[in-house]
């Protein structure tokens, strides 16, 4: 039987690419902050949000190409193959999970050093 919650790529909820979801959370809202210089919530989110979802979308792309245009995909020499692999709803929703936990990580720790430069 296999494991729903942890292990197997692509099918499960976390898997070996959940740590590098959660590294590109955690990266992206380095850029938010260093690009935008703020930590103001709304922005925040919302652009980190957008970029997750895009890649999502990204990938699946990719997917599509993979089956529907392999030829095209052949091409695209620069992208990685396991980048097409199919993958569950189960292991999207995990990920865009993950990568906003790494988001929300990187916003917390900013803000808690905003605010204690305010008290200061």
């Amino acid at each position: 039987m296999q494991n729903i919650f942890l292990g197997i790529r692509d099918n499960s909820f976390l898997d070996i690419m959940s740590l590098l979801h959660f590294a590109s959370g955690l990266g992206l809202g380095f850029l938010i902050i260093i690009i935008y210089k703020t930590t103001f919530r709304k922005i925040y989110f919302k652009l980190g949000f957008i970029v997750l979802i895009v890649w999502e979308l990204f990938e699946f792309s990719l997917r599509f190409l993979r089956i529907y245009s392999p030829l095209f995909l052949e091409k695209l020499k620069f992208i990685p193959q396991g980048w097409a692999a199919n993958e569950s709803i189960l292991n999207i929703g995990s990920d865009l999970i993950v990568g906003f936990i790494g988001l929300l990580i990187i916003y917390l720790i900013f803000e808690q050093n905003e605010s204690r430069k305010k008290s200061e």
